[in-house]
């Protein structure tokens, strides 16, 4: 086999479930792919997530593999920091904004960092994208969308492509805010449950708790 192939085969390779012994979960920081009796699964994990996700499904062809549960398991998103992105958001309306949630994994503790934009518009924000620190990582990729409702683009998901991360967006931060929240997993997109949200900060808490506990 060619070098190259093999190195992305043990980087991330394609196993097999077993039909007649239990399934044995990614252990080590990665992902790979899983081909199970109803199609292909993605599985990954990094020290804030676990996923265990369809690809592909199909029933046409009996497949000699064992059965997956659909799994996504993440650190929660701290709701006071959520309440910060709010006020950033609205600072700066009708412009665009975006900060990550930054965890980290020995603390424990999630930090919200404002990005500093390159440029910014009533309908794009562009910035560097800051260096973390080691055992930091990007829990939640941010950004508003002033007076629009909110979306992800096609350019959100051409930058979100090969990372994995959580992202949300806010949209029409002046009035009634509304979020969505998605898991990017280099290149799939799971949906996350959408919220509308009032502006009394005092009501935010316990909702972002739910929009953050989907699992």
């Amino acid at each position: 086999m060619n070098p190259i192939d093999t190195a992305l085969q043990s980087v991330t390779p394609t196993v097999m479930v077993p039909r007649h012994e239990p399934f044995v979960p990614l252990q080590a920081n990665g992902h790979r792919f899983l081909a199970a009796s109803d199609g292909l699964w993605l599985e990954a994990r990094r020290p804030w997530l676990y996923l265990c996700w369809p690809l592909v499904r199909q029933e046409k062809v009996a497949m000699p593999y064992g059965t997956l549960k659909q799994t996504l398991s993440a650190v929660p998103v701290k709701s006071h920091l959520m309440d910060e992105f709010i006020i950033m958001a609205q600072e700066v309306y009708p412009l665009e904004c975006a900060a990550w949630v930054v965890w980290d994994e020995v603390t424990d503790d999630q930090t919200l960092l404002p990005m500093v934009p390159t440029s910014a518009t009533v309908a794009s924000v562009v910035f560097q994208r800051p260096r973390l620190q080691a055992g930091q990582h990007l829990l939640l990729d941010l950004h508003s969308h002033g007076q629009l409702g909110a979306f992800f683009s096609g350019q959100d998901n051409r930058d979100d492509r090969g990372e994995f991360k959580l992202a949300g967006v806010l949209g029409r931060v002046n009035t009634v805010i509304e979020a969505k929240f998605r898991l990017c997993a280099n290149g799939l997109y799971v949906t996350l449950p959408d919220r509308i949200y009032g502006q009394r900060p005092q009501t935010l808490e316990r909702t972002y708790e739910r929009a953050f506990h989907p699992f």
